[in-house]
């Protein structure tokens, strides 16, 4: 019996339909100012690679599906709190596995 292997293409596709705590991160810095450079660095991609990835991340169909939600100032400020929070819980479990470097 041959077991296929997915290929990188596939995992591409599979990957547009989750949800990563760095598109969340985006998408949350996104709305602040619809500036998809300026989020980029603000949620933490390098300079040298905001622009291409800002640009990038906005074509994204997650991106694109959360973004056609009508989100106003109370909704935007339960996202940044919810957020943070997971950004807690994350240091949390990297304490707890010692990943604090990574």
């Amino acid at each position: 019996m041959r077991i296929r292997q997915v290929g990188f293409s596939s995992r591409l596709k599979a990957h547009r339909k989750i949800l990563t705590l760095e598109t969340l991160k985006f998408i949350v810095e996104f709305l602040k100012d619809r500036d998809a450079r300026m989020a980029a660095l603000r949620s933490g991609v390098p300079e040298n690679y905001a622009s291409r990835q800002g640009a990038w991340l906005k074509k994204h169909a997650i991106v694109l599906a959360a973004l056609e939600a009508d989100v106003d100032e109370r909704e935007q400020l339960k996202l940044e709190k919810a957020l943070a929070e997971i950004e807690k819980q994350m240091d949390i479990c990297k304490e707890i596995l010692n990943l604090q470097d990574f």
